[in-house]
């Protein structure tokens, strides 16, 4: 399932510098839909329309209800805000729930980038108060899991873009040469941040206080 906004919704709430942050949003929403559909598995894009609720935990929570009301005993949720996430990925993600109850993928600034669990694990009362959005929702949501008895495992830690910053980092990254060349094209003429980050700045890109997102779905 990706659990996604509207490119201009996203691009309001990202600060991807001054270019034309919709054009960005879209590139990732359109990476992040491309990798669901080439994991071989049934693919759901939960977007803005459908989404209920007035915080980001109620609306993932009743993506997560309408899943499972479908007939899947198992769902994997992912983001538009992790362009390193990759089809094998997602397949490992898919083939860990066949031996325990839940998988996480924590990316580095303390949510997730990817949430997968089984029908039994899923308590909606309980995940929709979880900090979604904060450095503190993996360590939250694993103890959640656990709480209700569950195995829990988790993948490779991978960034989010939530911003210009991030943004910057993720693309020296990207497995994905033709989005990073689409990404670059979208953001050289306006963004007032450089790919190749210089040593003196990267000390305020990792201090500065960042929004953050959770998982899926940034």
């Amino acid at each position: 399932m990706l659990f996604s906004r509207l490119a201009g919704e996203e691009a309001a709430h990202k600060r991807f510098g001054n270019g034309p942050a919709a054009a960005v949003a879209a590139q990732l929403i359109a990476r992040a839909t491309a990798t669901a559909r080439q994991a071989g598995v049934d693919f759901l894009h939960f977007g803005t329309g459908q989404q209920v609720g007035h915080t980001f935990g109620q609306r993932l929570v009743s993506a997560l209800a309408y899943g499972f009301g479908l007939g899947y005993e198992r769902l994997v949720v992912i983001g538009n805000d992790c362009p390193q996430l990759t089809p094998a990925r997602l397949r490992q993600a898919v083939a860990g729930l066949e031996t325990a109850d839940a998988v996480l993928g924590p990316d580095l600034a303390g949510g997730v980038y990817l949430l997968g669990v089984n029908r039994a694990f899923f308590v909606a009362e309980a995940w929709a108060v979880l900090p979604w959005q904060t450095a503190t929702l993996h360590q939250a949501l694993g103890r959640c899991l656990r709480h209700a008895g569950a195995i829990v495992r988790r993948l490779r830690p991978l960034a989010d873009v939530n911003n210009a910053y991030d943004l910057a980092r993720v693309l020296r990254r990207l497995p994905a040469a033709a989005l990073r060349r689409r990404l670059l094209r979208l953001l050289r003429p306006a963004s007032p941040v450089r790919l190749a980050l210089r040593p003196r700045l990267r000390a305020a890109v990792v201090a500065a206080p960042l929004p953050l997102r959770g998982p899926p779905a940034s």
